[in-house]
């Protein structure tokens, strides 16, 4: 059974998810327990301890005890420093796809780390895709 759509817009604020996510993009997600969240899978994840909401890709859940242990990182930016809480039955965005050219399609699994992505390429990237997508 799936919930009603969220679309999200604004969420995409950095460059820590190219070139799958650039800054600006529509997001479609839908509502999913923490527990259900998978390695690959990308979620929004709620504002905690000073930082903004984060769109990040899922690399590992651990289960146990009624609470979801997550860490998340970057396509371009890696693995995050720090590990997020949640009460297993928490509710989070997933996301299913992001708006381009009219139409919303899976979101890629492409990762290239930073050292290996100059941000003046990053940002000639986006102008591109700007125009060429949006």
């Amino acid at each position: 059974m799936s919930e009603t759509p969220l679309f999200i817009r604004g969420n995409v604020r950095g460059f820590s998810m190219w070139p799958n996510l650039i800054p600006g993009d529509l997001l479609k997600a839908e509502l999913l327990p923490v527990s259900k969240l998978r390695p690959g899978m990308i979620a929004v994840f709620p504002e905690q301890e000073g930082f903004n909401k984060t769109v990040h890709r899922v690399l590992s859940v651990r289960n146990f005890q009624g609470f979801s242990v997550v860490v998340s990182g970057g396509d371009r930016s890696g693995r995050d420093m720090y590990k997020r809480y949640f009460p297993a039955d928490e509710m989070i965005p997933e996301v299913k796809g992001v708006l381009a050219g009219g139409r919303y399609r899976a979101v890629g699994r492409v990762s290239l780390p930073e050292p290996l992505s100059p941000l003046w390429v990053v940002k000639y990237y986006c102008r591109v895709v700007r125009r060429l997508l949006w």
